[in-house]
Protein backbone atom coordinates (compact mmCIF):
# COMPACT_ATOMS: atom_id res chain seq x y z
CA UNK A 1 0.00 0.00 0.00
CA UNK A 2 1.48 3.37 -1.08
CA UNK A 3 1.63 6.01 1.78
CA UNK A 4 -0.84 8.36 2.15
CA UNK A 5 0.67 11.69 -0.46
CA UNK A 6 0.52 14.71 2.31
CA UNK A 7 0.53 17.24 -0.44
CA UNK A 8 -1.60 15.53 -3.11
CA UNK A 9 -5.32 16.56 -1.77
CA UNK A 10 -4.71 19.59 -0.32
CA UNK A 11 -6.87 22.18 -1.79
CA UNK A 12 -7.15 26.04 -2.35
CA UNK A 13 -8.35 26.29 0.91
CA UNK A 14 -5.83 25.10 3.06
CA UNK A 15 -4.23 28.53 4.07
CA UNK A 16 -7.28 28.06 6.79
CA UNK A 17 -6.73 27.24 9.86
CA UNK A 18 -8.60 24.28 11.18
CA UNK A 19 -9.91 25.06 14.64
CA UNK A 20 -9.52 23.30 18.09
CA UNK A 21 -12.45 21.63 17.64
CA UNK A 22 -11.82 20.31 14.25
CA UNK A 23 -8.22 19.49 15.30
CA UNK A 24 -10.04 17.47 18.71
CA UNK A 25 -12.18 15.31 16.42
CA UNK A 26 -9.60 14.16 13.92
CA UNK A 27 -7.12 13.51 16.49
CA UNK A 28 -10.35 11.53 18.31
CA UNK A 29 -10.79 10.17 14.57
CA UNK A 30 -7.22 8.76 14.65
CA UNK A 31 -7.23 7.41 18.62
CA UNK A 32 -10.41 5.23 18.06
CA UNK A 33 -9.26 4.23 14.62
CA UNK A 34 -8.67 0.22 13.87
CA UNK A 35 -4.88 1.26 12.23
CA UNK A 36 -4.57 2.40 15.95
CA UNK A 37 -6.19 -0.25 17.89
CA UNK A 38 -2.99 -1.96 19.06
CA UNK A 39 -0.76 0.93 19.16
CA UNK A 40 -1.63 2.39 23.06
CA UNK A 41 1.68 3.80 23.12
CA UNK A 42 1.88 5.54 20.11
CA UNK A 43 -1.76 6.93 21.09
CA UNK A 44 -0.61 8.22 24.09
CA UNK A 45 2.23 9.66 22.29
CA UNK A 46 -0.36 11.89 19.75
CA UNK A 47 -2.60 12.62 22.18
CA UNK A 48 0.27 14.18 24.17
CA UNK A 49 2.08 16.22 21.72
CA UNK A 50 -1.73 17.31 20.22
CA UNK A 51 -2.79 18.37 23.19
CA UNK A 52 0.28 20.21 23.88
CA UNK A 53 0.24 22.06 20.60
CA UNK A 54 -3.40 22.85 21.47
CA UNK A 55 -2.39 24.27 24.97
CA UNK A 56 0.22 26.37 23.61
CA UNK A 57 2.91 24.46 25.24
CA UNK A 58 4.12 22.81 21.64
CA UNK A 59 7.84 24.77 22.07
CA UNK A 60 8.00 22.81 24.77
CA UNK A 61 7.71 19.28 23.47
CA UNK A 62 11.35 17.62 23.71
CA UNK A 63 12.20 14.13 23.66
CA UNK A 64 12.68 14.36 27.42
CA UNK A 65 9.30 15.89 28.22
CA UNK A 66 7.46 13.20 26.40
CA UNK A 67 9.82 10.54 27.49
CA UNK A 68 8.88 12.02 30.87
CA UNK A 69 5.08 12.20 30.83
CA UNK A 70 4.08 9.67 28.43
CA UNK A 71 5.83 6.87 29.37
CA UNK A 72 7.00 7.77 33.03
CA UNK A 73 11.18 7.71 32.19
CA UNK A 74 13.48 9.10 34.62
CA UNK A 75 15.45 12.17 33.87
CA UNK A 76 18.75 10.34 34.62
CA UNK A 77 18.03 7.29 32.26
CA UNK A 78 19.77 10.03 29.53
CA UNK A 79 20.37 8.91 25.89
CA UNK A 80 18.53 5.86 26.33
CA UNK A 81 14.90 7.66 26.59
CA UNK A 82 15.72 10.26 23.67
CA UNK A 83 16.55 7.20 21.64
CA UNK A 84 12.95 5.36 22.62
CA UNK A 85 10.98 8.67 21.93
CA UNK A 86 12.98 8.80 18.57
CA UNK A 87 11.91 5.53 17.19
CA UNK A 88 8.51 6.12 19.03
CA UNK A 89 7.99 8.83 16.95
CA UNK A 90 9.25 6.91 13.75
CA UNK A 91 6.89 4.78 14.08
CA UNK A 92 3.82 7.03 14.85
CA UNK A 93 4.53 8.56 11.42
CA UNK A 94 4.48 5.45 9.56
CA UNK A 95 1.79 4.29 11.13
CA UNK A 96 -0.43 7.94 10.38
CA UNK A 97 0.88 7.49 6.69
CA UNK A 98 -1.37 4.32 6.62
CA UNK A 99 -4.28 5.39 8.26
CA UNK A 100 -4.45 8.39 5.85
CA UNK A 101 -4.23 6.31 3.23
CA UNK A 102 -6.88 3.91 3.83
CA UNK A 103 -9.39 4.94 7.08
CA UNK A 104 -8.55 8.60 7.06
CA UNK A 105 -8.22 9.28 3.06
CA UNK A 106 -11.83 11.30 3.79
CA UNK A 107 -10.42 13.27 7.02
CA UNK A 108 -10.93 17.13 6.41
CA UNK A 109 -8.68 17.63 8.43
CA UNK A 110 -4.70 16.58 9.17
CA UNK A 111 -2.48 15.93 12.32
CA UNK A 112 1.19 15.47 10.88
CA UNK A 113 4.06 14.87 12.87
CA UNK A 114 7.04 15.92 10.44
CA UNK A 115 10.37 14.39 10.89
CA UNK A 116 13.08 16.35 13.01
CA UNK A 117 10.89 17.18 15.40
CA UNK A 118 7.79 16.17 17.60
CA UNK A 119 5.35 19.12 17.21
CA UNK A 120 2.40 18.54 15.12
CA UNK A 121 0.90 20.53 12.42
CA UNK A 122 -2.27 20.78 11.15
CA UNK A 123 -3.94 20.74 7.88
CA UNK A 124 -7.22 21.63 6.97
CA UNK A 125 -7.34 19.55 3.42
CA UNK A 126 -10.85 19.78 2.39
CA UNK A 127 -13.87 21.90 2.81
CA UNK A 128 -17.77 21.90 1.00
CA UNK A 129 -18.67 24.24 -1.86
CA UNK A 130 -20.97 26.79 -0.67
CA UNK A 131 -24.33 25.92 -0.73
CA UNK A 132 -26.37 27.87 -2.69
CA UNK A 133 -29.58 27.64 -2.32
CA UNK A 134 -31.43 26.27 0.81
CA UNK A 135 -34.22 24.62 -0.65
CA UNK A 136 -31.49 21.25 -0.80
CA UNK A 137 -32.58 21.10 2.68
CA UNK A 138 -35.72 20.99 1.72
CA UNK A 139 -35.08 17.78 -1.11
CA UNK A 140 -33.38 15.86 1.43
CA UNK A 141 -29.70 16.39 -0.72
CA UNK A 142 -28.15 18.10 1.70
CA UNK A 143 -26.72 16.20 5.01
CA UNK A 144 -27.46 16.08 8.59
CA UNK A 145 -25.31 14.05 10.68
CA UNK A 146 -27.19 13.74 13.90
CA UNK A 147 -26.76 15.70 17.30
CA UNK A 148 -24.14 15.49 19.64
CA UNK A 149 -25.21 18.64 19.24
CA UNK A 150 -28.04 19.43 17.11
CA UNK A 151 -25.97 22.80 15.62
CA UNK A 152 -23.64 20.72 13.64
CA UNK A 153 -26.70 18.42 11.97
CA UNK A 154 -28.47 22.06 11.11
CA UNK A 155 -25.47 23.63 9.85
CA UNK A 156 -24.35 20.63 7.89
CA UNK A 157 -28.10 20.27 6.11
CA UNK A 158 -27.34 23.43 4.54
CA UNK A 159 -29.12 25.40 6.38
CA UNK A 160 -26.43 27.96 7.63
CA UNK A 161 -23.99 27.47 5.18
CA UNK A 162 -22.97 30.64 4.58
CA UNK A 163 -19.76 31.93 5.59
CA UNK A 164 -18.96 28.56 7.99
CA UNK A 165 -15.94 27.35 6.33
CA UNK A 166 -15.43 23.95 7.82
CA UNK A 167 -18.60 22.11 6.89
CA UNK A 168 -18.42 19.45 4.26
CA UNK A 169 -21.04 17.48 2.24
CA UNK A 170 -18.90 14.61 2.48
CA UNK A 171 -20.75 12.22 4.21
CA UNK A 172 -17.76 10.75 5.96
CA UNK A 173 -17.73 14.16 7.15
CA UNK A 174 -20.58 13.69 9.55
CA UNK A 175 -18.60 11.45 11.77
CA UNK A 176 -16.34 14.15 12.76
CA UNK A 177 -18.99 17.36 12.61
CA UNK A 178 -21.45 15.00 15.14
CA UNK A 179 -18.42 14.89 17.44
CA UNK A 180 -18.68 18.22 18.51
CA UNK A 181 -20.37 18.92 21.94
CA UNK A 182 -21.84 21.96 22.73
CA UNK A 183 -21.11 21.24 26.63
CA UNK A 184 -17.74 21.29 25.49
CA UNK A 185 -16.11 24.80 27.22
CA UNK A 186 -14.34 25.08 23.62
CA UNK A 187 -17.37 24.37 21.66
CA UNK A 188 -19.26 26.87 23.78
CA UNK A 189 -17.36 30.12 21.76
CA UNK A 190 -17.52 28.04 17.77
CA UNK A 191 -21.33 26.99 18.69
CA UNK A 192 -21.47 30.87 19.60
CA UNK A 193 -19.89 32.13 15.69
CA UNK A 194 -22.31 29.06 13.99
CA UNK A 195 -25.46 30.19 16.26
CA UNK A 196 -24.81 33.61 14.58
CA UNK A 197 -24.43 32.15 10.88
CA UNK A 198 -27.94 30.17 11.02
CA UNK A 199 -29.58 33.46 12.54
CA UNK A 200 -28.27 35.63 9.64
CA UNK A 201 -30.26 33.02 7.52
CA UNK A 202 -33.18 32.11 9.82
CA UNK A 203 -34.18 33.42 12.92
CA UNK A 204 -37.04 30.25 12.62
CA UNK A 205 -34.60 28.09 11.89
CA UNK A 206 -31.88 28.87 15.11
CA UNK A 207 -35.31 29.06 17.35
CA UNK A 208 -35.81 24.95 16.13
CA UNK A 209 -32.15 24.35 16.43
CA UNK A 210 -32.51 25.62 20.28
CA UNK A 211 -36.02 23.54 20.99
CA UNK A 212 -34.52 20.72 19.81
CA UNK A 213 -31.28 20.85 22.00
CA UNK A 214 -33.08 21.63 25.10
CA UNK A 215 -35.42 18.79 24.22
CA UNK A 216 -33.12 16.24 24.07
CA UNK A 217 -31.65 17.31 27.40
CA UNK A 218 -34.74 16.42 28.83
CA UNK A 219 -35.96 13.03 26.61
CA UNK A 220 -32.64 11.46 28.05
CA UNK A 221 -31.74 9.95 31.15
CA UNK A 222 -34.77 10.88 32.66
CA UNK A 223 -37.49 8.33 31.51
CA UNK A 224 -39.75 10.95 33.83
CA UNK A 225 -42.97 11.29 31.91
CA UNK A 226 -43.73 15.12 33.10
CA UNK A 227 -40.03 16.00 31.83
CA UNK A 228 -40.27 13.91 28.28
CA UNK A 229 -44.31 15.43 27.80
CA UNK A 230 -42.25 18.81 27.99
CA UNK A 231 -39.49 17.72 25.55
CA UNK A 232 -42.87 16.41 22.53
CA UNK A 233 -44.21 19.94 22.96
CA UNK A 234 -40.41 21.55 22.45
CA UNK A 235 -39.75 19.26 19.43
CA UNK A 236 -43.19 20.21 17.99
CA UNK A 237 -42.65 23.97 18.22
CA UNK A 238 -39.33 23.15 16.51
CA UNK A 239 -41.22 21.56 13.80
CA UNK A 240 -43.53 24.29 14.07
CA UNK A 241 -40.64 26.77 13.26
CA UNK A 242 -38.49 24.44 10.83
CA UNK A 243 -40.66 22.07 9.00
CA UNK A 244 -38.18 21.35 6.49
CA UNK A 245 -35.18 19.87 8.52
CA UNK A 246 -35.19 16.43 10.03
CA UNK A 247 -34.10 17.23 13.55
CA UNK A 248 -37.52 17.99 14.93
CA UNK A 249 -39.04 14.91 13.33
CA UNK A 250 -36.43 12.57 14.97
CA UNK A 251 -36.24 14.53 18.32
CA UNK A 252 -40.07 14.13 18.74
CA UNK A 253 -40.21 10.73 17.82
CA UNK A 254 -37.81 9.77 20.93
CA UNK A 255 -39.90 11.40 23.03
CA UNK A 256 -43.04 9.60 22.19
CA UNK A 257 -41.35 6.55 21.93
CA UNK A 258 -40.36 6.77 25.38
CA UNK A 259 -43.88 7.58 26.64
CA UNK A 260 -45.14 4.77 24.75
CA UNK A 261 -42.89 2.43 26.37
CA UNK A 262 -43.84 4.08 29.92
CA UNK A 263 -47.67 3.97 29.07
CA UNK A 264 -49.89 1.19 30.29
CA UNK A 265 -51.49 -0.97 27.26
CA UNK A 266 -54.45 0.57 25.57
CA UNK A 267 -55.31 2.84 22.61
CA UNK A 268 -53.14 5.67 24.32
CA UNK A 269 -50.12 3.66 23.87
CA UNK A 270 -50.92 2.47 20.19
CA UNK A 271 -51.35 5.66 19.10
CA UNK A 272 -48.41 7.23 20.59
CA UNK A 273 -46.55 4.81 19.07
CA UNK A 274 -48.06 5.23 15.94
CA UNK A 275 -47.02 8.78 15.84
CA UNK A 276 -43.53 7.98 17.04
CA UNK A 277 -43.19 6.34 13.78
CA UNK A 278 -44.49 8.52 11.68
CA UNK A 279 -42.47 10.95 12.94
CA UNK A 280 -39.33 8.93 12.74
CA UNK A 281 -40.34 8.09 9.11
CA UNK A 282 -40.55 11.75 8.14
CA UNK A 283 -37.54 12.87 9.65
CA UNK A 284 -36.07 9.79 6.89
CA UNK A 285 -37.84 10.90 4.26
CA UNK A 286 -36.28 14.34 4.70
CA UNK A 287 -33.12 13.58 5.22
CA UNK A 288 -32.06 9.42 4.93
CA UNK A 289 -28.48 9.99 6.03
CA UNK A 290 -29.81 11.78 9.66
CA UNK A 291 -28.21 9.49 12.02
CA UNK A 292 -30.73 10.76 14.86
CA UNK A 293 -33.78 9.80 12.28
CA UNK A 294 -32.03 6.21 12.23
CA UNK A 295 -31.44 5.69 16.35
CA UNK A 296 -35.06 7.08 16.48
CA UNK A 297 -36.11 4.13 14.07
CA UNK A 298 -34.13 1.44 15.92
CA UNK A 299 -35.41 3.12 19.16
CA UNK A 300 -39.55 2.64 17.58
CA UNK A 301 -38.52 -0.94 16.87
CA UNK A 302 -37.04 -1.56 20.45
CA UNK A 303 -40.28 -0.65 22.24
CA UNK A 304 -42.34 -1.72 19.82
CA UNK A 305 -40.94 -5.42 20.85
CA UNK A 306 -38.94 -5.83 17.87
CA UNK A 307 -35.49 -6.39 19.54
CA UNK A 308 -33.76 -8.12 16.75
CA UNK A 309 -34.51 -5.26 14.18
CA UNK A 310 -33.83 -2.64 16.52
CA UNK A 311 -30.57 -3.49 17.78
CA UNK A 312 -29.16 -4.16 13.92
CA UNK A 313 -30.43 -0.92 13.18
CA UNK A 314 -29.04 0.96 16.48
CA UNK A 315 -25.56 -1.07 15.35
CA UNK A 316 -25.64 -0.22 12.02
CA UNK A 317 -26.64 3.92 12.75
CA UNK A 318 -24.11 4.23 15.51
CA UNK A 319 -21.18 3.45 12.19
CA UNK A 320 -22.44 6.91 11.33
CA UNK A 321 -22.17 8.80 14.10
CA UNK A 322 -19.41 7.67 16.58
CA UNK A 323 -18.85 10.32 18.72
CA UNK A 324 -22.60 11.26 19.25
CA UNK A 325 -23.14 10.54 22.97
CA UNK A 326 -26.70 10.58 23.08
CA UNK A 327 -27.22 8.24 20.25
CA UNK A 328 -24.54 5.77 22.14
CA UNK A 329 -26.87 6.11 25.21
CA UNK A 330 -30.00 4.92 23.39
CA UNK A 331 -28.09 1.82 21.81
CA UNK A 332 -26.64 0.93 25.61
CA UNK A 333 -29.44 1.27 26.59
CA UNK A 334 -31.41 -1.28 24.49
CA UNK A 335 -28.18 -3.30 25.25
CA UNK A 336 -28.58 -3.34 28.62
CA UNK A 337 -32.34 -4.04 28.40
CA UNK A 338 -31.60 -6.85 26.25
CA UNK A 339 -29.16 -8.54 28.15
CA UNK A 340 -26.37 -7.53 26.30
CA UNK A 341 -24.50 -6.16 29.20
CA UNK A 342 -21.24 -7.67 28.45
CA UNK A 343 -20.64 -6.47 25.07
CA UNK A 344 -22.26 -3.29 26.53
CA UNK A 345 -19.38 -3.09 28.69
CA UNK A 346 -17.01 -3.80 25.83
CA UNK A 347 -17.98 -1.22 23.81
CA UNK A 348 -17.72 1.56 26.90
CA UNK A 349 -14.57 3.27 26.56
CA UNK A 350 -14.19 6.21 30.09
CA UNK A 351 -12.77 9.25 28.50
CA UNK A 352 -11.34 8.32 25.48
CA UNK A 353 -14.77 8.20 23.00
CA UNK A 354 -16.10 11.47 22.13
CA UNK A 355 -14.39 15.07 21.56
CA UNK A 356 -15.57 16.66 25.05
CA UNK A 357 -13.90 14.11 27.10
CA UNK A 358 -17.06 12.63 28.70
CA UNK A 359 -17.60 8.96 28.46
CA UNK A 360 -19.59 6.93 26.06
CA UNK A 361 -22.31 5.82 28.34
CA UNK A 362 -24.43 7.98 30.68
CA UNK A 363 -23.60 6.18 34.17
CA UNK A 364 -27.35 5.12 34.38
CA UNK A 365 -27.21 3.13 31.35
CA UNK A 366 -24.03 1.74 32.71
CA UNK A 367 -26.02 0.93 36.36
CA UNK A 368 -28.31 -1.49 34.19
CA UNK A 369 -25.99 -3.63 32.22
CA UNK A 370 -23.85 -3.89 35.83
CA UNK A 371 -27.12 -4.96 37.42
CA UNK A 372 -27.59 -7.48 34.38
CA UNK A 373 -24.10 -9.15 35.15
CA UNK A 374 -24.94 -9.17 38.90
CA UNK A 375 -21.95 -6.47 39.79
CA UNK A 376 -24.21 -5.51 42.06
CA UNK A 377 -21.66 -2.90 43.84
CA UNK A 378 -20.92 -1.48 40.38
CA UNK A 379 -24.46 -0.61 39.89
CA UNK A 380 -24.84 1.77 42.87
CA UNK A 381 -21.65 3.30 42.03
CA UNK A 382 -23.15 3.92 38.78
CA UNK A 383 -26.05 5.24 40.36
CA UNK A 384 -24.54 8.01 42.26
CA UNK A 385 -22.26 8.84 39.79
CA UNK A 386 -25.58 10.13 37.60
CA UNK A 387 -26.87 11.29 41.00
CA UNK A 388 -24.23 13.61 41.27
CA UNK A 389 -23.72 14.58 37.38
CA UNK A 390 -27.54 15.51 37.04
CA UNK A 391 -29.96 14.26 39.98
CA UNK A 392 -31.99 13.38 37.76
CA UNK A 393 -32.86 10.00 39.43
CA UNK A 394 -36.37 8.71 37.98
CA UNK A 395 -38.34 5.97 39.51
CA UNK A 396 -36.71 2.94 37.25
CA UNK A 397 -33.25 4.39 38.72
CA UNK A 398 -34.53 4.36 42.28
CA UNK A 399 -35.93 0.81 41.32
CA UNK A 400 -32.70 -0.67 40.18
CA UNK A 401 -31.03 0.99 43.33
CA UNK A 402 -33.48 -0.82 45.54
CA UNK A 403 -32.41 -4.37 44.33
CA UNK A 404 -29.02 -3.72 44.09
CA UNK A 405 -29.14 -2.78 47.98
CA UNK A 406 -31.08 -6.09 48.33
CA UNK A 407 -28.88 -7.88 46.85
CA UNK A 408 -25.87 -7.12 48.75
CA UNK A 409 -27.65 -7.00 51.80
CA UNK A 410 -28.02 -3.74 52.54
CA UNK A 411 -31.43 -3.70 53.86
CA UNK A 412 -31.53 -0.21 55.58
CA UNK A 413 -30.72 1.49 52.25
CA UNK A 414 -32.97 -0.59 50.64
CA UNK A 415 -35.44 0.02 52.68
CA UNK A 416 -34.67 3.88 52.79
CA UNK A 417 -34.48 3.80 48.58
CA UNK A 418 -38.14 2.23 48.79
CA UNK A 419 -39.65 4.97 51.27
CA UNK A 420 -38.34 7.50 48.76
CA UNK A 421 -39.65 5.47 45.25
CA UNK A 422 -43.15 5.30 47.39
CA UNK A 423 -42.73 8.93 48.73
CA UNK A 424 -41.80 10.14 45.26
CA UNK A 425 -43.54 7.72 43.28
CA UNK A 426 -46.69 6.77 44.79
CA UNK A 427 -48.68 5.70 41.53
CA UNK A 428 -45.77 3.88 39.79
CA UNK A 429 -46.69 0.90 38.51
CA UNK A 430 -42.81 -0.62 38.46
CA UNK A 431 -43.84 -4.27 37.24
CA UNK A 432 -45.10 -3.98 34.02
CA UNK A 433 -43.08 -1.39 33.01
CA UNK A 434 -40.23 -3.43 33.93
CA UNK A 435 -41.37 -6.60 32.16
CA UNK A 436 -41.44 -4.08 29.11
CA UNK A 437 -38.36 -3.11 29.64
CA UNK A 438 -36.11 -6.20 29.45
CA UNK A 439 -36.17 -8.94 27.09
CA UNK A 440 -36.18 -11.68 29.07
CA UNK A 441 -38.71 -11.39 32.32
CA UNK A 442 -36.23 -12.96 34.14
CA UNK A 443 -34.54 -9.45 34.46
CA UNK A 444 -36.94 -7.78 35.09
CA UNK A 445 -37.99 -10.03 37.91
CA UNK A 446 -34.73 -9.88 39.29
CA UNK A 447 -35.72 -6.27 40.44
CA UNK A 448 -39.34 -6.58 41.08
CA UNK A 449 -38.79 -9.32 43.69
CA UNK A 450 -36.20 -7.36 45.41
CA UNK A 451 -38.70 -3.99 45.59
CA UNK A 452 -40.83 -6.76 47.04
CA UNK A 453 -39.41 -7.61 49.62
CA UNK A 454 -37.86 -3.79 50.47
CA UNK A 455 -41.59 -2.61 50.35
CA UNK A 456 -42.63 -5.17 52.38
CA UNK A 457 -40.53 -4.91 55.36
CA UNK A 458 -41.33 -1.31 54.79
CA UNK A 459 -44.88 -1.88 55.57
CA UNK A 460 -44.42 -4.36 58.57
CA UNK A 461 -41.88 -1.84 60.45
Amino acid sequence: MRPYDRKEKVTKFNAIKPTQIQIQVALNAILSSATFADANRLKSFLKFIVEEALNERGANLRAKIIASDVYGRRPEEGVEQETIVRVDAGRLRRRMDIYYSEEGAKDPVRIHVLAGGYVPTFELVELAEPVDDVSNAQTGKAKSFGRASVLSAVLASGIAGIGVGWISNDSADGESLSAMSIANSNALVEAGALRRSVNQVSSASLLALTFVEEAQELVFPSIDPVRVRASEMMCQRAIDFSPEQSTGYSCIAFAQSYLAFVAPNGAARTKKLSSARNAAATALRIDPTDAHAQMADAWNKFVDGDRVGALQRAKSTIKIAPYDEFLWNFYGMMMAFDGQGPELLASYFPNASNASGGERYHPFVLAGAYFQMGEFTKTLAAIDNAIEIEGRISALMTGIQIAAYEAIGDHPSAELCAANLIASWPRANYKPVLVRFFTDEADALAISTRIDSALARLEDS
